[in-house]
């Protein structure tokens, strides 16, 4: 069933194109048009009724391109008890954090508005699974998150209150959760280039606490991105600086600093940690936890060296690490002369790994553990160099593992009926931001420009004397024409000027336009190309957009 036509005499805000500066800036440029408001609170925006159509276009795209894969869809609840969070550990975490929104019922049971769906998704899940043939299981869902963000800021990109566009995978191994994986890519990577987002790229990241390993952010490269990532200036390598390699810059005069860590193993077992790296990088704790296999990498505070290693902050070196696990960056691994940390007196110069007297030999394995930074050279070729890039995230697709199956007793059977945590995986594709992104990135000097079945309509009726009795029974007559083939409209019916009209459909951007007027023979009428510009006059039963409409 087609939507009902938008009428600009009956929109509010109403139309006041007069006042619309279209060089401003697209969020100032949605709220000036309508699409979007401002509301008393930092971070929590209205989607006024030409904004919510471009938004329910782009969730029913999205969801179509989970569903055709395979998904079901579902509506997780989004205000969700304290008891879920504690079941995965993460009501004092996020508390900790301050990203969590909590209230209380009257009742006294504590409650928060859910920034993410994993607990309430593995509790959904657990209440149904029944055998190992139940899966794979792979849901999806649209509905509001809430994060008390610090400083949000962007309009829609970085908002307390936004709508994502989810999906979680269950799985009985690795194999399945990595055959998940790359359907939740395959998915994610459908929706955006239906909702003509063009140029999304693919970039390796770090997931954050979420995850359990790095991820994939599907990115776009925007001035108003709010992510930086670095870019090779050869082969065009892109990603995150704590998951991808870098060649860092020889050093005329090395310097071996230990940092150490404190590694939590999926068990939950916590052993200490040091990484032996040169003193101008920075370890990436992402890469260690891939190269240790530790599900959570958390910095031992300068108070707690002495209690593990027998030194204070400042004086470790490699060989006061033998009774913990001692990791090697690249950097320093293949070193024949280098300083150490040598306590108050300073550095220890001309050391090397052969050892030294009272020093026994080390043989340093090297894995690339620093952080990659702009001006490194590339990790993937031999010529490039990496730069910092600005660029929006409009996706990402996470490696859960069994960090919340497990807590939350999740299990399924192996083939020899032994019980053991589902494996999932999860994505994320900002709606409301697809919708801000879309609108800047596309604009022109004159206004928005949607792409075909992504804008608040397919067409623009713009109606010339809407005043006259039978401009009005033409409209009438062209709108159900139209509708009968499931075009969206927006008819400019106002009693306004041919020039106001015009300005308007450039401002708002429909795609296509359709100019009714009186000077015109029925049924005749000049259609517009918003992209291209281009216009010819011609019957109804013939404007362009009716071969492609569905």
């Amino acid at each position: 069933m087609p939507d009902t036509p938008l009428y600009a005499s009956q929109l509010w805000p109403p139309v006041r194109p007069r006042a619309v500066n279209p060089t401003l800036p697209t969020m100032n440029l949605l709220e000036a048009l309508g699409f979007v408001g401002r509301t008393a609170a930092t971070g929590v925006h209205t989607l006024l009724p030409l904004g919510l159509r471009v938004h329910d276009r782009l969730s029913r795209i999205a969801r179509d391109a989970f569903e055709e894969r395979g998904a079901n869809t579902v509506a997780f609840p989004t205000l969700q008890s304290r008891t879920l969070w504690e079941e995965s550990g993460r009501w004092e975490v996020y508390q900790a954090e301050g990203t969590l929104m909590t209230t209380r019922s009257r009742s006294g049971e504590d409650m928060c508005l859910a920034p993410t769906s994993e607990e309430i998704a593995v509790a959904t899940v657990r209440e149904h699974l029944r055998s190992r043939r139940d899966l794979p299981v792979r849901l999806y869902l649209s509905t509001a998150k809430f994060r008390d963000e610090l400083s949000p800021r962007g309009g829609l990109m970085r908002g307390r209150e936004f709508v994502m566009g989810d999906a979680y995978t269950f799985d009985a191994g690795v194999e399945g959760m990595r055959a998940s994986i790359d359907f939740l890519n395959d998915a994610c990577r459908a929706a955006l280039l239906g909702m003509g987002l063009t140029g999304v790229f693919q970039a390796t990241a770090d997931g954050g606490s979420i995850a359990a390993g790095p991820s994939t952010e599907h990115l776009v490269l925007g001035d108003i991105g709010q992510s930086s990532i670095l870019a090779c200036d050869h082969c065009g390598h892109r990603g995150d600086g704590a998951v991808i390699a870098g060649r860092p810059a020889a050093h005329n005069d090395p310097v071996v600093n230990v940092i150490a860590f404190a590694l939590t193993r999926p068990d939950g077992y916590v052993v200490p940690a040091a990484v032996a790296i040169r003193s101008d990088l920075h370890v990436s704790p992402r890469k260690v936890a891939a190269a240790s296999g530790a599900a959570r990498v958390d910095l031992l505070q300068p108070d707690e060296l002495p209690g593990v290693f027998g030194k204070q902050a400042g004086t470790l070196t490699p060989w006061d690490c033998s009774h913990v696990e001692l990791y090697f960056d690249t950097s320093v691994a293949h070193l024949d002369d280098f300083s150490i940390s040598d306590g108050a007196d300073g550095l220890r110069p001309h050391m090397s790994w052969a050892g030294a007297p009272g020093l026994p030999p080390l043989k340093p394995d090297g894995t690339v553990l620093h952080r990659a930074t702009e001006g490194m050279g590339c990790g993937r070729c031999d010529d490039g160099r990496y730069h910092t890039v600005r660029a929006i995230e409009v996706a990402h697709v996470f490696e859960l593992g069994t960090q919340y199956s497990a807590p939350m007793g999740l299990t399924v059977p192996d083939p020899e009926g032994n019980r053991g945590p589902a494996y999932m995986a999860c994505s994320g594709i900002g709606i409301t931001r697809c919708l801000q992104t879309l609108a800047d990135l596309n604009r022109d000097h004159h206004g928005l420009r949607w792409k075909p079945g992504c804008g608040p309509a397919d067409l623009h009726l713009v109606v010339l004397r809407a005043d006259l009795p039978e401009m009005r029974e033409r409209t009438d007559l062209i709108v159900r024409q139209l509708g009968q083939h499931g075009i969206r409209l927006l008819v400019d019916d106002r009693p306004e000027t041919a020039g106001e009209k015009f300005a308007y459909a450039r401002l708002v951007g429909v795609p296509h336009a359709v100019v009714l007027s009186p000077q015109q023979a029925d049924p005749t009428v000049e259609f517009i190309d918003r992209w291209s510009s281009r216009h010819a006059s011609m019957p109804v039963s013939q404007i362009p957009i009716l071969s492609s409409a569905h």
